[in-house]
């Protein structure tokens, strides 16, 4: 083996070490359908949502250290609805700029809180709080709060902190899913 080689190992060593240290309590946020059992047919424009959060971190976990996410939230939430749409047989549509949905609904919203915090040992409490408006022909026919809490356990291998929060995602995507299918039909 060359001599620099032998020099390198140690440090690659050490440098994995201290990555894996300084890596932190972020997570990746990540959504696995709920399904509907509301048929839809025609299109959808998802437009956007807006981070609305006071708070950046998710939370925190029982040393105090802050959890916080590898994934933007508002794309979380507006990719997980327009895959719902699409799974229950919509045309959905993702905008992240100008819109014009014609004779489509449009459907946007705002992100209010997106939470995580270790509740126990291996026991993780995530929320979702989201805030979703339908328009049809430029006019406003419905807005509503939708708020998820969900209450689960972390144990490698068998869940993560990620499911938590998709749990808590699909707990909003069932009651605001089959709502927005009907007031698009209208």
């Amino acid at each position: 083996m060359p001599e620099y080689m032998k020099r390198l190992i140690p440090l690659f060593i050490i440098l994995c070490f201290v990555a894996g240290c300084t890596k932190g309590n972020a997570i990746k946020l990540s959504y696995a359908l709920a399904g509907t059992t509301v048929p839809c047919s025609g299109e959808i424009v998802v437009f956007k949502f807006e981070d609305k959060r006071s708070v950046i971190n998710l939370g925190e976990d029982s040393d105090g250290l802050a959890i916080t996410t590898l994934s933007d939230v508002a794309d979380w939430v507006g990719w997980s609805l327009f895959d719902e749409l699409k799974n229950a047989g919509c045309e959905p549509k993702y905008r992240t700029s100008t819109v014009t949905p014609g004779n489509a609904a449009l459907v946007t919203g705002e992100v209010l809180a997106v939470e995580l915090n270790q509740t126990g040992t291996t026991t993780y409490t995530g929320k979702v709080a989201v805030r979703i408006m339908v328009q049809k022909n430029g006019q406003t026919v419905h807005i509503e709060k939708y708020v998820s809490e969900v209450e689960d356990i972390v144990l490698p291998g068998y869940s993560t902190e990620s499911d938590i929060m998709a749990e808590a995602l699909r707990g909003i995507m069932v009651e605001a899913v089959p709502t927005i299918i009907k007031l698009s039909a209208k």
